[in-house]
């Protein structure tokens, strides 16, 4: 797997395109590129390197004041393809950021928070260990978190 020097940050399939330089997908400890079949990992421990949000996704007084959320951070991990579809973890920090979602169905490791919606409008989605979402490309939504890290095991769709 080449690794690129700037990678579009955790969503590579979100309409906005992220221009600053990112950490490359984490290679995983003991894999090759990918999670292994004959070695599992512990999901709620896996490391993640944590990087902060960028400008557009600050949400509050920062927002206001054209300043960014240094407090709020994510993690990414690409663990691997199956069957067509990527896989891996996600993570954010207590705080609150602003996103545009890729398509891709997660489910709730660790942590608490909410994710509200500003298009399409719907209902707020309470995040809680369990919880299992789909999102589709293009929705704007805002996530709080409030225990943290909130860790997602994300599944979507593979684009070359």
């Amino acid at each position: 797997m080449v690794v690129p020097e700037r990678i579009a940050c955790w969503n590579r399939r979100r309409q906005v395109l992220n221009t600053r330089p990112c950490s490359p997908n984490r290679r995983l400890s003991g894999y090759t590129d990918r999670m292994s079949a004959m070695e599992p990992i512990d999901a709620r421990e896996f490391p993640l390197d944590h990087e902060p949000i960028e400008d557009w996704q600050t949400i509050g007084a920062a927002a206001s004041a054209g300043e960014t959320d240094d407090a709020t951070t994510t993690a990414f991990a690409d663990l691997g393809t199956i069957a067509g579809a990527d896989y891996g973890l996600w993570e954010m920090s207590a705080g609150a950021m602003r996103d545009v979602e890729g398509e891709e169905v997660f489910l709730v490791v660790s942590g608490t928070g909410r994710i509200e919606f500003d298009e399409p409008v719907r209902s707020d989605i309470a995040l809680a260990p369990g919880t299992l979402v789909r999102l589709e490309d293009g929705m704007k939504t805002r996530w709080f978190i409030d225990e943290a890290p909130l860790r997602k095991l994300f599944i979507a769709p593979h684009e070359d």
